[in-house]
């Protein structure tokens, strides 16, 4: 049992289960510690796991062999505190009345081994898997979302965001070690924070967030690269030696790391130097894979749905509260079966021989927590063949992974489709080493591995490939191995160990303009994979003409494709090798000569430089050829943001008026006389007063539009933000007549729908969001109100929360049953309150609860009223799939069943809109804190047959598929602007 350190002071104290003994690492420590370090003196490993978290340390001057785990104090108990390796990575809520002594300042939670006992015991409670909800694109990472599935009503409980839960773990952290290391505090040592390698660029900048928040100032390493780095630790020199001796000089290292949430795929790698550096091998991470949320989890989710049937029965569910508690126990009784849990005698113990089987237990809800236990056994065999066929499957070379739906499903993570390890490992190799059969060697990480039949199953999948012999590399233990690589690399930093020299993961691209003759759309390569951070890459023999003086868009692709292109490197855009990245808006000014010359643009003759930097940015620089004073116009792509765009854009050398002037709201816009031309109508309606301008031109604005550029639905996207921005700095214009303000909102409406989309739009959305509290200067035109509601719905998916909340305070007492008598604001009398109605339907950020209201007032308008716009209004207000929104947003399914049971008593051969109404509130999404019980998706399902409903409707309510994009847009109302695709998350 690794040693409790001395409490933190100044705190009431629970009692110990444990002294400080002579000579362990606390104490020795310590008595190093006479006076304040000024600078890091140690280096510490954080691993935030999704399971556990572990820390380990050394002294920077130290050698590799002199690595510590810190053994974490927490609760155990309500009363107890403990110092463990391993702290599990949760938090639970305490009842109320129930809260346990709070020595560490984690209140209002618990953090800790307490918190996983107390949260497999009272079902809601408990915040679980923080560390894959931060990379779940389909909610909102910031909101306090988690626990999840807990039931609204629960206003008492605490909730936190998926950010907030692993900044609070690493707080803990830093609390206690700093209790403990007082002389040297954490957020002054030199931290390595480790991650998937496979998360993606906004996942790493959260967790780098979270660490921020926390106190701590960390460095990222990927956890395969640390897994490799602590085998090199305890391998030593002569161990790299007989790895390459067994290799014939070069090995190949597939490292798979089956952790609780993810499995992270490298390959790296070993080779020896030549010439004087022959002695010392050469180390490089050559791929990573894509990011797999597979991992222990699923196992659990797999191991709670063929329990669930014996405690409920056939055809019986658990509520989500009580399911999370079942897969909690799965979980338990899996780590006793597979021998692939923490010791209790700390980890690195030996554990004991696992048994036959094991119980799996769900408590009663309240206070009848045993007498309405439901019970239930798990067989090792039950275990070892439900992780080993269907986790670790044979697979040949050339597999795939499946795209059908999954079996497995719970809990709203976007959890793999295909829950086969194997195959997505046979597949990962396939692509980063097409020429070879398999790997010389395999290292295996990840507490799943304790199991030695599992390990034993992947590597004889591996050895069937073909390929050389295979080398299994030892693993001394898989739960302290990344904590402990994390310091090995921090010390090879420090010149004391071997680097392994990564570079990056993918490959840049920049979209050119597709050929005149057709074919695929080409793109030159601006930094090759595996380039070094900081080092600066030309397409050398690439010119390319550079528009200045108007609004230019950059396409940014990635590829991490096994092929290498150089810088320069022209290649086909191919949809199966590139990843598109958020493009960015910028304009160039062109210059007073070039002005002079040329009138508002022009193209000068540049060459591109790319350089990948350590903050997380692409930059690149556009640099003039053929000019005595050459101008660089560089640009910076955020890498490590949320999709919006640039972080910057300037231009460097030349005379001042020579510099850029970013406008990351402006589009890249067509050019040429029909959309001068289009500009030029809107600047004549809008624009300055001009005395020839006829009044009917307003109304007939959108006439001559189509005139110029042809029909409406015929605009693409760039056209349409092109119009746009020509409008908006006109607004005050539209006071001018009520045929101006109409033609302002149908304009501006239809060339911002959905509000989102392009590079620009948060810009775009910003500048309109100030004139809705402006309302309308003709508010007697029922025309003009009508348009207004409608602009702002066709944008609704670009306004963040508080506009929409602010939208429905507007709306709600016009739209309130009499009986609610909401006051009504003063000098607000709003006309087309249908058309209102539908705007609110839309607004999907607004609070839950918010929702759910709404929805019953519309309810009550069906009794007597028989518009299908009222039951597409609910469908949308219900629907279990948001279009745009976080699904935190969405309904309760107590919500939509009430609205489901009214539904299905109408006569829908009559009402055009139930059908879709009824799949929307049905859909079925795998999340059991959204999906409608069994009972009632059966009935909607045949009443679907019934009707006949086209067979994508019926699917979407018998199993989990994904939403169409004919499905997001029709959201929407009407067509999307050419050129933009909604894809669901």
């Amino acid at each position: 049992m690794h040693p409790a350190t001395v409490p933190p002071r100044g705190r009431a104290q629970p009692r110990r289960t444990c002294g400080m003994r002579r000579g362990d690492p606390v104490s020795l420590l310590r008595a190093r510690m006479s006076a304040p370090a000024k600078s890091p003196s140690l280096i510490v490993g954080i691993d935030l796991g999704t399971t556990h978290t572990v820390v380990a340390w050394a002294e920077r001057d130290a050698g590799p062999g002199a690595i510590r785990v810190f053994s974490i104090p927490q609760l155990v108990t309500a009363t107890e505190i403990e110092a463990r390796p391993l702290l599990p990575s949760l938090l639970y809520a305490p009842l109320p009345g129930e809260a346990p002594a709070d020595p560490f300042g984690d209140a209002p939670f618990a953090i800790g081994e307490h918190a996983r006992r107390r949260g497999g015991e009272i079902p809601g409670r408990l915040v679980a898997s923080a560390k894959s909800w931060l990379c779940h694109p389909a909610v909102d990472r910031t909101a306090p979302i988690l626990p999840w599935g807990a039931a609204e009503e629960a206003a008492s409980l605490p909730r936190v965001s998926p950010l907030d839960a692993s900044a609070r773990i690493l707080a803990h952290v830093r609390r206690t070690w700093d209790d403990a290391f007082p002389e040297r505090p954490l957020a002054a040592q030199e931290v390595v924070l480790t991650v998937p390698a496979s998360f993606d660029e906004v996942a790493r900048e959260l967790t780098v967030e979270a660490a921020r928040r926390a106190g701590l100032s960390a460095r990222l390493l990927e956890e395969p690269q640390a897994a490799f780095y602590d085998f090199m630790r305890l391998a030593g020199a002569e161990g790299l030696d007989a790895l390459l001796d067994r290799s014939g000089g070069e090995a190949m290292v597939l490292v798979c790391d089956v952790g609780g949430g993810t499995t992270d795929l490298s390959l790296i790698r070993v080779a020896r130097g030549a010439g004087a550096a022959k002695d010392h091998p050469e180390v490089s991470r050559v791929a990573v894979g894509h990011h797999l949320l597979l991992g222990g989890d699923n196992m659990d989710l797999a191991l709670a749905h063929l329990c669930e049937p014996r405690l409920v029965g056939a055809g019986e569910k658990l509520d989500p509260a009580r399911f999370g508690q079942l897969v909690l126990a799965c979980r338990a009784a899996k780590e006793r079966l597979l021998g692939g849990g923490a010791s209790s005698e700390g980890a690195g113990s030996a554990a004991p021989a696992p048994p036959d089987d094991a119980p799996v237990t769900v408590l009663s809800h309240g206070a009848r927590l045993v007498g309405g236990a439901l019970t239930t056994r798990l067989g090792r065999d039950e275990v070892e063949g439900v992780v080993l066929d269907g986790f670790f499957p044979d697979a040949p070379r050339d597999a795939r992974p499946q795209r059908g739906r999954s079996g497995l499903v719970a809990f709203g993570l976007p959890y793999e489709r295909d829950v086969a390890i194997t195959r997505h490992v046979a597949w990962f190799f396939a692509r980063h080493a097409p020429e070879a059969r398999g790997p010389t060697a395999l290292l295996l990480n990840g507490g799943v591995f304790r199991a030695r039949r599992v390990a034993e199953r992947l590597a004889r999948v591996v050895e069937r490939w073909g390929g050389p012999p295979l080398d299994l590399l030892p693993h001394a233990d898989p739960d302290l191995a990344v904590a402990r690589g994390a310091v090995a690399y921090g010390l090879a930093l420090a010149g004391r160990g071997v680097r392994i020299e990564g570079g990056a993961a993918r490959g840049y691209y920049v979209g050119l303009e597709p050929p005149a003759g057709g074919g695929p759309r080409p793109a030159v390569c601006v930094v090759p994979r595996g380039a070094k951070e900081g080092s600066v890459h030309a397409a050398a023999g690439r010119t390319f003409a550079l528009v200045v003086g108007r609004p230019v868009r950059f396409d940014l692709f990635a590829s991490d494709d096994a092929r290498v292109d150089r810088a320069g490197d022209l290649v086909p855009l191919e949809d199966d090798r590139f990843e598109a990245l958020p493009p960015i808006a910028v304009a160039f000014d062109a210059g007073d000569a070039a002005r002079a010359a040329t009138g508002k643009q022009a193209e000068v003759r540049v060459q591109i430089e790319g350089e990948l930097t350590a903050i997380g940015t692409l930059d690149l620089a556009c640099v003039e050829v053929d000019a005595a004073a050459p101008r660089r116009f560089r640009l910076a792509f955020q890498l490590r943001e949320d999709g919006r765009g640039a972080r910057a854009a300037e231009a460097e050398g030349g005379a001042p008026a020579e510099r850029a002037q970013a406008r990351p709201h402006a589009a890249a816009a067509p050019g040429g006389k029909r959309l001068d031309e289009a500009r030029e109508a809107i600047e004549r309606v809008f624009g300055k007063g001009r005395p020839d301008v006829a009044p009917r031109e307003a109304k007939n604005l959108v006439r001559e539009l189509e005139r110029v550029l042809g029909e409406r639905a015929t605009w693409t996207t760039e056209t349409a933000r092109a119009l746009l921005d020509t409008l908006v700095p006109s607004a005050r214009s539209r006071r001018r007549s009520a045929d101006h303000e109409r033609m302002f909102w149908s304009l501006a409406g239809y060339c911002l729908r959905p509000g989102f989309g392009d590079a620009g739009d948060p810009a775009r959305v910003a500048a309109l969001a100030p004139l809705f509290a402006e309302r309308l200067a003709f508010p007697q035109e029922a025309r003009s109100w009508q348009q207004f509601w409608i602009a702002w719905r066709r944008i609704a998916g670009g306004l963040d929360e508080p506009l929409q909340v602010a939208i429905r305070d507007l709306a709600d007492p016009f739209l309130a049953p009499a009986e609610q008598r909401l006051k009504k604001p003063k000098g607000v009398k709003p006309e087309a309150l249908d058309d209102l109605l539908e705007l609110c339907a839309s607004l999907e950020r607004v609070p839950a609860g918010r929702r759910s209201e709404l929805g019953a007032w519309i309810l009550e308008r069906t009794w007597t009223d028989r518009d299908a716009r009222l039951w597409a209004a609910i469908g949308r207000l219900g629907a279990r799939v948001p279009a745009y929104a976080s699904v935190h947003h969405v309904v309760s399914p107590a919500a939509a069943e009430r609205w489901i049971d009214h539904l299905l008593r109408e006569k829908w051969q009559e009402l055009p809109s139930a059908a879709p109404a009824a799949v929307q509130l049905a859909r079925r999404t795998g999340d059991r804190a959204r999906d409608v019980s069994d009972r009632v998706r059966g009935e909607v399902e045949r009443r679907l047959v019934k009707v006949d409903a086209p067979e994508a409707w019926v699917n979407a309510v018998r199993e989990v598929v994904a939403v169409e994009e004919s499905e997001r847009a029709a959201f929407f109302g009407e067509g999307l602007p050419v050129g933009l695709r909604l894809v669901s998350e």
